[in-house]
């Protein structure tokens, strides 16, 4: 109590020296010189999670996240809008768990969840839209099919969303929605077994979903879509009969087409650049060592698209874009062993993508990054995010001290992991010079 006590008696000294800056205000500006990722501390389970998907499930307007685990049931965990996750006590068994979509599959206005297992048959699963799942009944594929991931789209033109399932032991599997979440098979063209991922996009510019499919130990290959649902192999070989991996596709190199960011568990990454019809070129060399997933999203804040990486006997990297596909290591920054999944979303609302790292077992679970590479001293003094930095933002802290704003709060500007004067004394500062002690 009487840190509290102390903190309230020099409150009025804060509140003097805002008022005697003649209320000016300094605008918020973005430094994106730094690569900064910080763990939250959080641990969504310790199961190989195998697939993560982060979507709004309870209309809160914040990212939720949905996980697939191997050695244990998925879950639901709901987000609190600071990048807080809570589990909502919901569990999805299944014989390893191995992959998740959300999409608003029976248009209702909610994400409803597409569940891919490797060793059990696939099932759909219902949002009331608020976050809570009932299981539709729906059995989709085989138990032997051994699943490995899932990609939502409307790939036929009918507006509503499909579904395309990679399988590893039979052929990938094409599932067409009836517009209501009932599913029947599709287009059974896109052959061939040990497949690794299939992201969709239209990478001839033609109006629809193509796909690329990338494959243990064969070529990685380019199939085009015909509008209706039905893929014909552009006759493509992106890559030789390495090893595995996954792939996202991206507009890498600025030029308004979709290129290609692929991972090998033998090489690393490579790039492959689109150009414009759905041809591909190699881009350079491999780079990074045993990678296995990937994911794109502008982690800098500077318009294009950087990767993140991750592999489990390796290390977890993040790869900034010099906007023209050529991309340099900022270092293993979402850990250093054991990555299996990486998700990227805005987490904590703060305007740049955090991470969400799926771990093998035994290496911290599941675990949440929150970006802070254009988080400058400014930024945080902004509590109220109205764009500058004032005397409603030492109300802010002074909310924060009193318990009055429930925590986590937005206002801790020295970083030091509480809520208290000094807060206080770093707006003031703000205010006066545009900087922080």
């Amino acid at each position: 109590m009487r840190k509290r006590h102390t903190c309230l008696a020099i409150l009025p000294f804060v509140l003097l020296q805002v008022y005697q800056a003649e209320t000016q205000t300094y605008t918020t500006t973005r430094d994106s010189s730094i690569i900064s990722f910080i763990d939250s501390g959080q641990m969504l389970d310790d199961f190989d999670c195998l697939g993560i998907e982060l979507g709004d499930v309870d209309g809160d307007y914040d990212l939720d996240a949905f996980l697939t685990n191997g050695q244990g049931s998925s879950k639901v965990w709901l987000n609190d809008g600071h990048g807080i996750f809570t589990d909502s006590g919901q569990n999805f068994s299944g014989t390893i768990g191995h992959g998740v979509a959300l999409n608003d599959l029976d248009a209702d206005g909610d994400l409803d969840a597409y569940l891919v297992f490797n060793g059990s048959q696939d099932r759909v699963l219902f949002n009331d839209g608020s976050g809570t799942f009932t299981d539709s009944g729906q059995r989709l594929g085989n138990a032997n099919d051994w699943g490995t991931t899932v990609s939502s789209g409307d790939i036929d033109g009918d507006n509503d969303i499909d579904i395309l399932v990679t399988n590893y032991q039979h052929p990938n599997r094409i599932w067409l929605n009836d517009g209501s979440g009932q599913f029947i098979p599709g287009d059974t063209t896109i052959g061939g077994t040990n497949s690794g991922a299939m992201p969709l996009g239209d990478v001839d510019d033609d109006g629809d979903l193509d796909v690329l499919v990338t494959y243990v130990n064969n070529p990685d290959k380019v199939w085009l879509n015909d509008s209706n649902g039905h893929f014909t192999d552009s006759g493509q070989n992106l890559g030789g009969v390495e090893g595995w991996g996954h792939a996202a596709l991206g507009d890498l190199d600025g030029d308004g087409d979709l290129d290609a960011f692929i991972n090998n568990s033998v090489y690393g990454s490579k790039v492959w650049l689109n150009d414009g019809s759905g041809t591909f070129t190699e881009h350079g060399e491999y780079f990074g060592v045993h990678t296995a997933n990937v994911v794109l999203g502008d982690v800098d804040l500077d318009g294009d698209l950087d990767a993140c990486t991750v592999f489990r006997m390796g290390q977890n990297d993040v790869w900034i874009n010099n906007g023209t596909g050529n991309f340099t290591s900022a270092g293993p920054l979402l850990g250093v062993r054991g990555g299996l999944r990486v998700s990227l979303g805005d987490l904590d609302n703060d305007g740049d993508p955090d991470a969400i790292v799926g771990n093998e077992v035994g290496y911290g679970g599941t675990k949440v990054y929150l970006n802070e590479t254009n988080v400058t001293c400014c930024d945080c003094a902004d509590c109220n995010e109205d764009g500058t930095v004032n005397v409603l933002d030492v109300i802010s802290v002074v909310n924060c001290i009193l318990g009055i704003t429930p925590l986590p709060c937005s206002c801790d500007c020295n970083r030091d992991g509480a809520y208290n004067i000094l807060d206080g004394l770093c707006i003031v500062n703000v205010i006066l010079n545009g900087s922080c002690p």
